[in-house]
């Protein structure tokens, strides 16, 4: 069984050099290729990738294309029967990824499928949940799991990610694709620039009847937004324009423009509410979202 990972990476040099430590200095019964993509950083992460693991295949984009159009470089460039996607802001676990192989393995079923993710502070981290469509959509917009609402776009009950199931979509933090999901929907969708990329994969891979699950056997650490300048912006303002463009593209302009026209107005009660309760920092950020869209 041959693994490819893929790392896409944007003046993440620390992070990155813990992330491929935590990789490369394991023992694996898994036959793995390393790939980095640099996305034009402007740091010294290139120099150090090649100084300290010049076993690691590395690619210069000299433009920055984003977390797809990164990712995408290298897995046109590499034949595996696996392909692991990775960030740059993470750190693989004790068995992770022979965990996650034999998972694969034997579930051929399962186009795509996720671990346990942590913080470094130790606490659980959601990365999957229910496709963004009717309850689901509205429970995450709305914030409705506050009133008992189970389902969500994003699934935040800890119980979620305790046992093997299968999910809508899991995040592209880690993610481990079967290479018949590539060969059957193609690659990532480089529309999408960063945010809404790895759901929309997921949609496409379970349209064509592939299962996407979540492992809690094994696990990584993830400093959320490690790569970003202003983490809760790019992330907020990224989900909400792809969920835009997600309902363009697969329902057409009327269906997008009634999901904008929803964001706009959870956004905004986001708003007022953490005005209403003195986080003024949170309302600026969604006054920034909401601008961004």
């Amino acid at each position: 069984m041959m693994v490819a990972l893929s790392i896409v990476e944007f003046n993440t040099k620390d992070l990155l050099k813990n992330c491929l430590e935590s990789i490369l200095k394991k023992r694996w019964k898994t036959n793995l290729q390393v790939w980095v993509v640099d996305n034009a950083s402007g740091d010294s992460s290139k120099e150090m990738v090649k100084k300290e693991f010049p076993k690691v295949r590395l690619i210069e984009s000299k433009k920055n294309l984003g977390f797809a159009g990164g990712h995408n470089l290298a897995l046109r460039q590499v034949k595996a029967d696996y392909y692991l996607i990775l960030n740059s802001d993470t750190q693989m676990g004790e068995g992770t990824l022979d965990g996650m192989g034999k998972f694969m393995e034997d579930r051929p079923d399962c186009g795509i499928a996720s671990c346990k993710v942590f913080g470094f502070d130790g606490r659980l981290q959601p990365n999957g949940g229910d496709l963004p469509f009717g309850l689901s959509l509205l429970s995450w917009l709305f914030n409705l799991e506050s009133i008992g609402v189970k389902s969500s776009f994003h699934r935040n009950d800890k119980r979620y990610y305790d046992s093997v199931h299968q999910v809508g979509w899991v995040s592209g933090n880690f993610m481990m694709i079967r290479k018949e999901v590539f060969d059957s929907v193609g690659l990532f969708n480089e529309d999408y620039f960063m945010y809404f990329e790895d759901v929309e994969l997921c949609y496409r891979a379970r349209k064509k009847g592939f299962s996407v699950m979540i492992n809690p056997q094994v696990s990584i650490k993830h400093l959320s937004g490690g790569s970003l300048d202003d983490p809760k912006l790019r992330q907020w303002s990224g989900e909400m324009i792809g969920l835009v463009k997600f309902y363009r593209q697969q329902f057409g302009s009327l269906s997008a423009g009634c999901i904008k026209l929803t964001v706009y107005l959870s956004l905004f009660l986001r708003l007022i509410a953490f005005a209403f309760i003195g986080n003024f920092r949170y309302s600026l950020i969604y006054a920034k979202v909401i601008k961004s869209i």
